[in-house]
Parts: structure tokens; sequence; C-alpha cells
């Protein structure tokens, strides 16, 4: 995703591991410092500034309201999906395994092309970062941003730790001068002459409050998995929804409030001047530009991760700069598009597919949930799992409200006219996609997964 790092808490082992109980430690409360490091970034800001969307937006009150009831909604989700990880002890992609088994290939597939997405747009901002707060050209300021972000994939774990904790308490820093700075300016304004609700663009924000959240489905289990079986369910799902829900409604009700025109097509440029320019200014630019190649780093190691689990014979650093390469070819060419634009659509479209999964895997979850062991039953619902996920994703396509699909959809209207079909004739433009994604999924999965026999229990023999 677009976090600094999700490695601050998870131990060394590997990720397809299912660590036994005298490997864990620590309590829920740790959870909630955890996922306030991960998500004290700067795509949570720029994110709060869409959803305003300047002066073409609702402004900041019904920008921020939308943005704040998805990110609850989605917070929601991650706590509930995170109480596994202490009764199974399994990062939260193997635990996909338990619905999708062999097929877990699937999804994974989505996971390492919205990364590439990500990446694209951190390598963005990361170099506007550097060359704002370093008057250097775009190209001197890619390549640091590029540098940066391989010597992090080559070293591995440990940097990303270091990194991910200094870059942590830089980003409290710059948050609390950000609070200063907005606080000397009005709130972004509501468009004059607009009579009635704006429930278009109210949808939207509530779009992107739930990509900033519920996304992180996919990772949840990756931070809980830690924590001992006995653990509180209700102590994790709690810590959980305030270390994600603080960071997410501050740093993106800023975003919200600053929002102007020249922040969606400059967002650093903003905060340098929220920030008062000089000396501090811009050492905060080249910290937030650090934190952006780290968390790219990042993606890129989930990614290498994922590819070899699919079977590809390169070493992990290798196939993490396979990633590295997408996303950099995805930057270039996405170079002159409009910031803001190109926010909206990579942090809504590239977090859809979670949506979908999420329901499957709910619902396998809660079948399982009187099951004591249940990574001991073996998945034979798989192709249930993958028709649910693919027909849920293709179902909460016209749904969607992205720039880049009703684009298309404007140039091909007979073979993809249906790309945000409902989005524009029902919702007013607003994002309706997450949540019809998740319904979708779930409603699907429960379906196809009652047609056949049930799943047998059997002892199999499990890593850690």
């Amino acid at each position: 995703m677009d976090s600094s790092t999700t490695l601050a808490g998870a131990p060394e082992a590997p990720e397809e591991a299912r660590l036994d109980e005298t490997q864990r430690s620590g309590s829920p409360r740790s959870l909630a410092a955890t996922w306030a490091g991960v998500l004290l970034a700067p795509g949570t800001i720029i994110t709060g500034m869409v959803a305003a969307g300047g002066s073409a937006g609702p402004g900041f009150a019904i920008g921020f309201a939308g943005l704040a009831f998805g990110t609850i909604l989605g917070t929601f989700a991650v706590g509930f999906i995170s109480i596994w990880g202490p009764r199974t002890g399994m990062a939260q992609m193997p635990l996909g395994r338990l619905a999708f088994g062999a097929l877990n290939v699937v999804p994974q597939i989505f996971l390492i092309g919205s990364l590439i997405a990500y990446n694209a747009l951190n390598d963005l901002f990361g170099v506007d970062a550097l060359a704002t707060s370093l008057g250097i050209p775009f190209l001197v300021a890619l390549f640091a941003v590029v540098a940066i972000e391989v010597t992090v994939v080559i070293v591995g774990v440990r940097l990303m730790r270091i990194l991910g904790t200094v870059i942590s308490a830089v980003m409290l820093l710059i948050s609390i001068g950000l609070i200063i700075g907005a606080a000397q300016v009005p709130p972004a304004p509501a468009p004059p002459g607009v009579e009635g609700f704006p429930m278009g663009p109210f949808l939207l924000a509530v779009g992107l409050g739930l990509s900033g959240s519920i996304s992180w489905t996919v990772q949840a289990c990756d931070l809980s998995r830690v924590l001992p079986a006995r653990t509180s369910p209700v102590g994790v799902f709690a810590w959980v929804f305030v270390g994600m829900t603080v960071p997410l409604l501050v740093l993106g009700g800023i975003g919200a409030w600053v929002s102007t025109n020249a922040a969606l097509d400059d967002p650093m440029a903003r905060v340098d001047e929220l920030l008062g320019g000089g000396a501090i200014a811009t050492v905060a630019l080249v910290a937030l530009g650090t934190s952006l190649a780290t968390a790219n780093a990042f993606n890129d190691f989930s990614a290498g991760l994922s590819l070899k689990q699919m079977g590809l014979r390169f070493p992990r650093a290798v196939c993490s700069l396979f990633v590295t390469a997408a996303g950099l070819t995805l930057a270039l060419i996405s170079r002159n598009t409009q910031l803001g634009q190109l926010t909206s659509d990579i942090v809504l479209f590239a977090g859809y597919y979670t949506a979908p999964w999420f329901g499957v895997v709910i619902v396998e979850l809660l079948y399982r949930w009187g099951d004591p062991r249940p990574w001991e039953t073996i998945a034979e619902k798989t192709r249930a799992a993958v028709a649910a996920f693919l027909i849920g994703f293709i179902l909460l396509l016209p749904f969607t409200a992205t720039p880049l699909g009703n684009q298309i959809a404007a140039d091909y209207p007979i073979a993809l006219g249906w790309l945000g079909w409902v989005s524009r004739n029902l919702l007013d433009g607003g994002d309706g996609a997450y949540l019809a994604g998740a319904v979708f999924g779930a409603v699907l999965y429960g379906l196809f997964r009652r047609i056949g026999r049930a799943p047998t229990t059997v002892t199999v023999t499990t890593p850690g």
C-alpha cells in the first residue's frame, strides 16, 4: 500500500509460516501504536485533499464527513478480521488460503497489480517532495527516490524497520506542524450556488475513506498474529480501530481542510506552504520523499514474496526489483497526469479488489468460527471462492467512480460503457464500489459454498 512500513511489529518468520504459541507475545495495545505508525503517511493527507476536491469539490465539511464515514466502516472490517491473527497465528494472505487453497494465486495477482499502481503514485509524490524541497530536476529527484527504494529492497527487513521507526517519529512532528499551519487558513469552502445535499461528492469521499481503510484487510493479520492465542478479541478489535482511525481522520482532515486546486496539482508545494517554507519545511519534505520511497520498498518486498510463492524462480530481491521497475515505468507514463486525478484513479481503483476478497474470506472465517484449529481444515471450495471473487469484482465495476474509468466508458461506449454506469446515472458520480464489492463477494461465496459436499477436517503439518 502507501504506508511507510507494516513490518515494525512483525516477527522474523516466513510469511507462509503459522506462528506457534511459543513464538508469540505482547498485548493488543501494541497494535494501536503499530497501525498509527503505518498510517502516519503522506498519502493520507493527499487523500483528504482529493476528498474535499478543491474548488470543484464539496468542500471540507461534506468531504471530511464522507471520508470519516468510509474510514470508520473500513476500520471496522480491518479490526474484525484482525482478531483471526491471534486465533490462527497466520499472516493474512496465507489465511486467505482457507478459502482459496492453491488458487490463492488469483487474489495475489490482483495484490501485485495494486502494489505496482501504488508504487507509481508514491514515486511521483516522492519526486514531487524532493524536487520541491531541493529545487532539483524531475529526473534527478526520480533517481534519488529509486535509489532509496532499491537500497531498502536489497538490504531488507531490518533497514525497513529502522527507517519505519525514524520516519514515523518525523511524520508525527510534521503532522503537528501541519495542524499549526492549517489553523492559520480557512477550511476549504463548499462551491457557491449548490442547493441540497451533494450526495455524489459525499459518496466519492466515502469511497476514498474506504480505500484508505478496508484495503488494509489484505494485511490485517500480518500484525496481529504475533499476539498470544488467549488475547481478547475485543481488545484486538478496539486497539486496531483506535490505531487506524486517529491518524486517518487527523491527517485526512488536515488534507480536506487545506484542499485547493493548487494543492491537487502539487500537494507537496501545499505542504511546504503550510509548514512556512525555509529549512524546516525542506527537511520535512525530504523526510516525506524518503517515507514514500520506503513505502515502495515495502510494497516491493510484499510483491516479491508473492511472486516467489507463485513459483517465480528468482531470489526474493530480484522478484522485488521486477515490481520496482514496473512501478517506475507506470510513473513515467503517468508523469504528466494531474496528481489529484491520478490519486483518485489509483487510490480507488487499486484497492477495489480487496472488497470482494474481504467478502469471500470473512464468510469462510465465519463458517470456521467454532473450529479451534481452523488451519487444519483443507479448503475444498476453492473454485467457489475464486468464482465469487472474480464475479464480485466484475459486478462492482459499474459502481466505480474514477476519472480513468469514466474516460474509458466515454471512449468505448458500446463495449465498456457499463464501467461506472451506476455511479454516473444513479449515484450522481459517487462511489459505491467498495460496499457493493464486499456484499457481492460475501453473498456469492455464501451461495456457492453451500453447493456440493461439506469440507472435510483432516490433520496437516504446518510450519512453525
